[in-house]
């Protein structure tokens, strides 16, 4: 299969807070580029919906970003090891610290 990724993804992960029907979750990032965002987490938001994220960064650092959600799947608990769960956000917001948080990693 063809890779269409525009950019490298970063394994890194961060502590991230959002919202879904008004109720606050949790996840980590599993990867972060300057374009989206995976999030694990086990409350998954429906795909098409738009989100703010606030990312948890070192040195106790928040980063608001926004975007639309891509794709939300669940995998079954034999291969959680293996594929994570969770979603991804496609950036549509993101202060230009974002960029250049990223370029630091």
């Amino acid at each position: 299969m063809d890779e269409r990724r525009g950019f490298a993804r970063k394994k890194r992960r961060f502590l991230v807070e959002f919202s879904v029907k008004g109720t606050s979750y949790t996840g980590f990032t599993y990867d972060v580029s300057p374009t989206g965002i995976f999030v694990r987490a086990s409350r998954l938001p429906d795909p098409g919906m738009l989100l703010t994220a606030n990312l948890h960064l070192p040195e106790g650092k928040r980063m608001a970003v926004t975007g639309k959600v891509m794709r939300s799947f669940r995998v079954p608990s034999a291969l959680s090891r293996l594929v994570p769960s969770g979603f991804s956000i496609r950036l549509s917001e993101s202060p230009a610290d974002y960029f250049q948080f990223l370029a630091t990693l």
